[in-house]
């Protein structure tokens, strides 16, 4: 919501509302593409911004229903230099949503009035908007239109608002602006632009974008019109100007064009603060944070604003006093504590240890952070290197912390691709050599093993009931999906097109995924295996090279390699293909995702496909560490 300095105020006009719901209208504060921004009081007399959307979107019940959806959600995001959404509705036929009300210009009228930003109060922002997109990003959001007149300048710190709004405007694009890019030229990423998947990513490049406007004063990609501006983000270097050593890398990676190369705003966070305990960034954040431009008296809030509760934080470690002590008030301590606890907080959210508020409006603790799992793996052990010119591997049982692995299926073959079954009991691998490919079953311990047919390479995986085995032949030069069963072996030919793909996978809800090149790019698609010939469904849609696609146990989610080779980073997406997000940062190879049986962890390889590194990191991107033991190369993860 919008929040300038009470001078800027404009009085309410003929046609403009008294009262919004429970809330009297005292003041117009502006106006934006989806409607108008007002100054009001709650029953308490509390001041509230509401944004009340305009007429023309009131018939559109698609857009509507989304509005809703979104304030919803943005009611989620913890307080963190963030303006607290604090209710939504529909009243006088119009919807509306509530937020504080945040006494202070924005960044844009600040640079405008005043020029750059002094070093410290650069850093305050740098810090403080990153730790708003941390808890914007936690809560599921993507902000999708951060820009400095979207940051206020308050006295507790910077505070991003209008979270959880564009993504409803897409919505009003669809239908009233057809082609037309929802965003603002300058802060917008290139994919964007090119109408690829709208991630987290986007507010880390705008976070770029912000930072070298609020250092030098202007955009990185300059002025002009919205082709020029689109052209230069998409073709362009940034101009950055002059930035602090401790902000120009940072900055840097941001503005990358491929986003999944780009840090997350958990990255950007961590590495502003520098790993400091609280107390070293509480007395950081107050020495160089001051009090934003305007009236030079102003020395606390305002008064009937009410100031949002510092959250509890849990003791840090090694200090049995916790976060409630103080070192000693450093200069404008009183004034910044509101934006030093969200900065704290956020930091927390970073670890997985941050409170929310429940239904009951008070303070809860969700459970911590994932425990790392005590299942072990099923993995491939290289026996010598040459992988995968020549293969030279077995199947092992690995588990994680151990120094070793115990052989499953070894000799002069190679074994690979190891597919637990549903129910634990059996194992399927692919075995090469001697210029043949097979599929193989063998028992969990190893025992057993028996060759189920000739394929065309690539891993085989297992019908969630457990009496079929889909893999790749070939047919006609062409490789195709079929299914096997176990009894019987009736083989069903699932795919007849020309296209290259591999990488099957059925899920526990009888969906079939994989990769195919198939509208020129290797993307992820899924079919029905129980209708062969039916139509696939498309999950990835932005030209992006995706593929290694791997189930959740519950079948309600997909994690993928992203990208090319030399900076593939493991992401996941909803089943239907929404909600696509970076899980790793991608800065180098990393590849073949496999989940825990718990859903909460992914376990993938990185570096060379000749000698890769385990790692295994949460869903949420934290805890990343190392599988492998040293002095081993494993390969091919997957968690039994």
């Amino acid at each position: 919501m919008d929040g300038p300095r009470a001078s800027s105020l404009g009085e309410p006009r003929p046609g403009d509302p008294t009262r919004i719901g429970r809330y009297r209208i005292e003041a117009k504060i502006g106006e934006g593409g989806m409607g108008a921004v007002y100054l009001g009081r709650d029953p308490e007399d509390r001041r509230v911004a509401v944004k009340v959307v305009r007429s023309a979107l009131a018939g559109d019940r698609t857009f509507l229903a989304r509005f809703h959806d979104e304030a919803a959600n943005a009611q989620r995001v913890a307080s963190f230099c963030t303006a607290q959404v604090l209710e939504h509705g529909d009243d006088l036929g119009l919807a509306y949503m509530v937020t504080e009300y945040i006494d202070g210009p924005s960044l844009l009228e600040h640079v405008t009035e005043n020029g750059a930003l002094s070093p410290g109060m650069l850093h305050g922002v740098a810090v403080g908007v990153a730790a708003a997109l941390v808890a914007i990003h936690s809560a599921g959001l993507v902000h999708r239109d951060l820009k400095p007149s979207n940051v206020l300048l308050s006295i507790s710190g910077p505070r991003v608002i209008d979270f959880g709004i564009a993504r409803a405007l897409d919505v009003a694009s669809a239908h009233t602006r057809t082609g037309q890019v929802v965003g603002t030229p300058g802060w917008i990423a290139p994919e964007q632009i090119t109408a690829q998947q709208v991630t987290p990513a986007v507010d880390v490049f705008a976070w770029g974008c912000l930072v070298a406007f609020a250092a030098n004063g202007r955009n990185p990609f300059g002025q002009g019109t919205f082709q020029l501006l689109a052209a230069r983000a998409v073709h362009a270097e940034p101009e950055i100007g002059e930035l602090p050593p401790s902000l120009a890398g940072l900055v840097r990676s941001a503005l990358r064009k491929e986003p999944g190369r780009r840090p997350s705003a958990r990255d950007l966070l961590l590495a502003l603060v520098g790993g400091a305990a609280e107390a070293d960034v509480t007395t950081e954040l107050g020495e160089s944070w001051t009090s934003p431009p305007g009236d030079p008296t102003v020395t606390s809030r305002d008064a009937t604003t009410p100031s949002p509760a510092p959250p509890v934080l849990p003791p840090a470690p090694g200090r049995a006093d916790g976060p409630d002590r103080r070192d000693g008030p450093s200069r404008r301590t009183t004034l910044i504590a509101a934006g030093v606890a969200g900065v704290l907080a956020a930091a927390a959210v970073a670890g997985g240890l941050y409170y929310f508020r429940g239904s009951s409006g008070e303070a809860e603790k969700p459970p911590g952070p994932a425990a790392f799992p005590s299942e072990p793996m099923l993995v491939r052990v290289d026996t010598r290197p040459g992988w995968p010119e020549s293969c030279h591997a077995d199947i092992a049982r690995f588990t994680p912390g151990e120094a070793s692995a115990t052989t499953l299926a070894g000799g002069d073959r190679c074994e690979i691709l190891p597919e637990p079954s549903p129910d634990g009991r059996r194992i399927a691998f692919t075995r090469t050599g001697g210029g043949s490919r097979e599929a193989w079953v063998m028992n969990a311990d190893g025992s057993g093993a028996r060759k189920v047919t000739d394929i065309a390479g690539g891993r085989v995986t297992w019908s969630p009931d457990g009496t079929r085995l889909a893999y790749m032949g070939e047919e006609g030069g062409t490789r195709q999906i079929f299914t096997i069963t176990l009894q019987g072996r009736e083989v069903t030919r699932l795919t007849r097109d020309g296209s290259a793909k591999d990488d099957p996978m059925w899920s526990s809800t009888r969906k079939l995924v994989f990769w195919s090149d198939r509208d020129g790019e290797e993307e992820i698609y899924t079919l029905d295996p129980n209708a062969p010939g039916s139509p696939w469904t498309k999950l990835t849609r932005d030209g992006v090279r995706s593929v290694d696609p791997e189930w959740s146990p519950d079948g309600s989610r997909i994690a993928f390699t992203r990208g090319e080779s030399d900076g593939s980073s493991i992401w996941v997406m909803n089943a239907d293909g929404s909600g696509a997000r970076a899980v790793t940062t991608g800065t180098r190879d990393d590849m073949d995702p496999a989940w825990s049986p718990d859903g909460n962890w992914i376990v993938y390889a990185r570096g060379a496909v000749s000698a890769p590194v385990l790692r295994a990191v949460r869903l949420d991107g934290t805890g990343d560490r190392v599988v492998t033991p040293r002095g081993h190369v494993f390969g091919h993860p997957n968690w039994s």
